[in-house]
């Protein structure tokens, strides 16, 4: 009676661990064939006039890079790289200019800007320190971000409540 037993234990274990594995194989198959909605709004995000609204506000500034916008538990972030004519740190002022210009001309509220900024110079690319110029920016919260970047947020305590640009 023992082997029988036995025997029996055995098929429901080899029952059980199939059962798992068609489960979970099942369940990966789906979750791989159906995009979900994330997918497909990212690939359609409208960014308006950023670049050249960045690029007007701080002559420094001559190219806007890499416009992303991802969700997040309060809404949608933003992020963009700048490269600069020069090596040199921010200023407050150009910081300043080039955040306002992202808050007036994005299409949609961004609850967190993330910059990062480069230079070309005769010895390579070098990157462009902000956060020095982001601790002059009061009421805007600043924490460091990739490599001398910043990530800012607060943009309606310092520049008012977002509007729709015009």
């Amino acid at each position: 009676m023992s082997i029988m037993r036995q025997g029996t234990g055995r098929r429901r274990l080899l029952t059980v661990v199939l059962a798992g594995s068609l489960l979970s194989g099942a369940l990966a198959g789906c979750s791989i064939v159906l995009p979900g909605p994330e997918h497909s709004e990212e690939m359609t995000v409208d960014f308006g006039d950023v670049s050249d609204a960045v690029t007007a506000a701080a002559p420094r500034v001559v190219e806007v890079e890499d416009l992303s916008r991802w969700r997040n538990g309060f809404g949608y972030g933003f992020e963009l790289s700048i490269v600069t004519d020069s090596a040199e740190p921010f200023t407050s002022e150009e910081l300043d200019a080039v955040v306002q210009a992202i808050w007036r001309s994005l299409p949609w509220e961004p609850n967190g800007i993330t910059l990062t900024a480069g230079a070309e110079t005769p010895e390579g690319e070098e990157i462009v320190d902000l956060r020095a110029a982001a601790t002059g920016l009061e009421p805007l919260s600043a924490t460091n971000a990739g490599q001398a970047g910043v990530s800012l947020t607060g943009m309606d305590a310092r520049y008012g409540k977002w509007t729709t640009p015009e």
